[in-house]
């Protein structure tokens, strides 16, 4: 909302600017006897052309930022249903269920995070990599049978959790 209140006075001013303009014009031609007419439209087509651009340079700023928000949104969403399934599955293999009969959910939340984070930004791409790593470790874990499998299934699912926010 902020974003828009800028744009907003900085088409105004760029109006008011272009209105002073024309007015200096007019008195200046006026002072000179020559005909203000023609001058005057120019300036006005001038004034509305820029006044155009900044309107359109404000529409794709706009346009951006809102498609890095959805973008971002639909991340965290993803995260989100990774954590919720990484968790139903740190239930079944609590409840007994051996690595072979969780394999392919695990497998399916890895394909689905990756599909969500294949559009995000650099940014995102280093929290993927280190996400992927310790979902590899945790399934390497499991799949040996080590102790420590359900503590790395854990820790990812804290990962996933650390950024998603709930507040907004």
């Amino acid at each position: 909302m902020d974003q828009k209140n800028t744009n907003s006075t900085l088409i105004a001013i760029i109006g008011v600017i272009a209105l002073i303009a024309v007015i200096i014009a007019w008195v200046a031609f006026n002072r000179s006897g020559q005909d203000v007419v023609p001058t005057a439209a120019e300036e006005t087509n001038e004034a509305i052309d820029e006044t155009q651009e900044a309107f359109d340079t404000t529409v794709d700023t706009i346009a951006t930022a809102t498609t890095e928000l959805v973008r971002d949104a639909q991340l965290a969403a993803a995260r989100a249903d990774a954590r919720i399934e990484l968790a139903a599955i740190e239930a079944d293999i609590e409840a007994g269920a051996t690595y072979e009969e969780v394999q392919a959910d695990l497998n399916e939340v890895e394909a689905d995070l990756q599909e969500a984070y294949a559009d995000a930004s650099a940014n995102f791409q280093g929290e993927w990599n280190e996400l992927q790593a310790s979902l590899q470790s945790a399934e390497a874990a499991l799949r040996e049978g080590a102790g420590d499998g359900l503590d790395q299934l854990a820790e990812v699912i804290i990962a996933l959790e650390a950024d998603v926010r709930t507040d907004e």
